[in-house]
């Protein structure tokens, strides 16, 4: 099955341990009073991060840009830390809210990224990109974090809604068709799932994980 599902499992299964975490891997680093020596640490990088770009939403941009690129290695722990750069540069800024939701879901804590994805959808609603790491979460959520049969198929069935509506509003980006091939897959739509992955094909298909398409095969033939 999809190899981005199967990593994230796999870093899921080790949050299971109690582990005390570093405050820049928490949002908004844990959100907690900092001491003076930690105040003065975050003046400072933000001085430095003006310095080297110009100005904080430049220096914000490239933190956001790099905590997408760490989770896309399944780097949530570094994700985390470039987000919380991005938010004492800019705090209000959608990227870093929608950052801190893509992390907490690598580390399978749905509840909590579900509350930032929302906060993020607020800002920015018609972002489909957003709108399939949404979806993401409640794939994810539903295939690897719950067995209750009756929130698998209602967190299913929010994935590919949320997907449809990203392929809507950002009809060329592929990954929301791969993605909602995915969630069909799960709820047995394999006819839909073969569909889903020829748009994604038409799109260039960089997103389709090739084990994927043998699962589906086994399921159903190619039409």
């Amino acid at each position: 099955m999809k190899k981005v599902i199967l990593a994230l499992a796999l870093l899921f299964a080790g949050t299971c341990f109690a582990h005390a975490q570093e405050i820049n891997e928490l949002p908004m680093y844990g959100a907690k009073q900092k001491t003076p020596d930690q105040v003065k640490a975050d003046n400072d990088f933000v001085a430095w991060a003006v310095r080297q770009f110009g100005t904080r939403e430049k220096a914000s941009d490239d933190a956001v840009r790099r905590g997408f690129q760490f989770l896309a290695k399944a780097d949530w722990r570094m994700a985390m830390k470039r987000f919380n750069q991005a938010w004492l540069l800019l705090p209000d800024k959608p990227e870093v809210i929608w950052g801190f939701g893509a992390a907490l879901s690598y580390q399978g804590k749905f509840e909590e990224s579900e509350s930032y994805f929302q906060k993020a959808l607020v800002l920015v609603p018609n972002n489909g990109h957003l709108l399939t790491d949404f979806g993401f979460l409640y794939q994810f959520w539903a295939t690897k974090g719950t067995k209750d049969k009756t929130q698998r198929t209602k967190r299913l069935d929010r994935s590919i809604e949320l997907f449809d509506q990203a392929s809507r509003l950002e009809p060329s980006y592929d990954r929301s068709y791969f993605d909602l091939a995915v969630s069909l897959f799960f709820k047995q739509d394999y006819k839909g799932a073969w569909e889903k992955i020829s748009e994604a094909e038409k799109l260039g298909g960089k997103s389709i994980d090739q084990k994927f398409i043998s699962d589906l095969s086994k399921k159903m033939p190619r039409p």
